[in-house]
């Protein structure tokens, strides 16, 4: 028999391969399974309520942690409108850190003219003055330099860091305010500065009121 008459007798028997598929190592070709459209446009209506469903449940996540940091920010600012003195304002300052965002590595300095009523804190270095300088926003990351590194106890070792320039409007920098975390994730440079610069500036504004009224 030749190959044209194998191919006519397939042609006019398509079902020969089917049945014996086996014998020839062949893979019995599938049915074809017809999806009504009603049915293919319920099943996406259902993959595009999942991915909805996942969505939203992002975006009350980042609600919720949104909410917890306003309230966070709320107590720091009652914290800082209720003392009148420098020495009283740092420690409110600290202890709230402390407590409403778990940050006990907290480090404050000042060269604002009236900062000598808190010796502890003043700072003469120029290095750190420029370097307040060229922050034009809060840095976050796993960098300080030296000194800003001697602000803080050897231990535990700190893994990141949130730098802020203190100034009030349109004016120089008067000091730099480090917050600190043993924790690699906490201040990262990924990270949006928003809320700290929000912090910058009520401190900066807090420190202010009570420097420049003691000064008078």
């Amino acid at each position: 028999m030749h190959s044209d008459e194998v191919l006519a007798f397939l042609e006019a028997d398509p079902a020969f391969l089917q049945a014996h598929a086996a014998r020839f190592g062949l893979r019995p070709a599938a049915e074809r399974v017809v999806v009504p459209l009603a049915e293919r446009q319920l099943l996406e209506l259902r993959d595009k309520t999942r991915q909805l469903e996942g969505r939203l449940a992002q975006l009350l996540a980042h609600g919720e942690a949104n909410d917890r940091t306003l309230g966070r920010l709320h107590r720091l600012t009652l914290a800082l409108l209720a003392e009148d003195e420098p020495s009283a304002l740092v420690e409110a300052l600290t202890s709230t850190f402390a407590d409403a965002f778990g940050l006990d590595r907290v480090a404050l300095r000042l060269w604002h003219p009236a900062a000598a009523a808190l010796p502890a804190l003043c700072c003469t270095r120029e290095a750190i003055r420029q370097h307040a300088r060229n922050l034009s926003a809060p840095y976050c990351g796993p960098y300080a330099n030296d000194e800003v590194i001697g602000w803080f106890p050897a231990q535990p070792v700190l893994e990141s860091f949130a730098q802020l320039p203190l100034r009030a409007p349109g004016r120089e920098p008067f000091g730099l305010l480090v917050l600190a975390s043993g924790d690699a994730d906490r201040f990262t440079r990924a990270m949006h500065t928003q809320y700290l610069a929000q912090i910058g500036e009520m401190v900066s504004a807090a420190l202010l009121r009570v420097l420049e009224r003691g000064a008078r």
